[in-house]
């Protein structure tokens, strides 16, 4: 179903990067939309340069969405920072959910739910979740 299925403390270890890359998706958005906004009024060059500069964003947006699914991680929602990862909670295949400011990854919801059915990963949900594998160790779906 899933590529990957993650651990907690995987998940985790995957936020510095993830916060990398939605700063520069944020980056990239947020220049294309000047460059859209300059378009309509430029001729000649200067409309073929901010064309070519627009086409550029939009594959750096693109690459870097592509980036983020190669990890295994799903984006919900740029603005928000919002990420879900394939996961096991009690055996049941969910998404652990991450929002950008927090921490670590805390909350989780089903497969069908969103954002708004987040539930607390808990102490007694945490001994749920698969654990990190040892040194030598192999996971299946890993």
């Amino acid at each position: 179903m899933f590529a990957r299925i993650f651990t907690k403390e995987e998940a985790d270890a995957l936020l510095p990067e993830i916060r990398r890359v939605l700063s520069q998706m944020r980056q990239a958005r947020k220049e294309l939309s000047e460059v859209q906004a300059r378009l309509p009024e430029a001729r000649g060059l200067e409309r073929r340069a901010l064309e070519e500069e627009a086409r550029f964003l939009l594959g750096s947006l693109e690459a870097d969405a592509r980036y983020l699914a190669s990890l295994g991680v799903f984006l919900k929602d740029l603005d928000r920072g919002l990420v879900d990862f394939p996961a096991r909670v009690g055996g049941e295949v969910v998404f652990l959910c991450w929002q950008e400011g927090e921490p670590e990854v805390t909350h989780y919801h089903p497969l069908a739910g969103g954002f708004a059915e987040r539930r607390p990963l808990k102490e007694e949900t945490n001994g749920l979740l698969p654990q990190a594998p040892r040194p030598g160790e192999t996971r299946p779906g890993a």
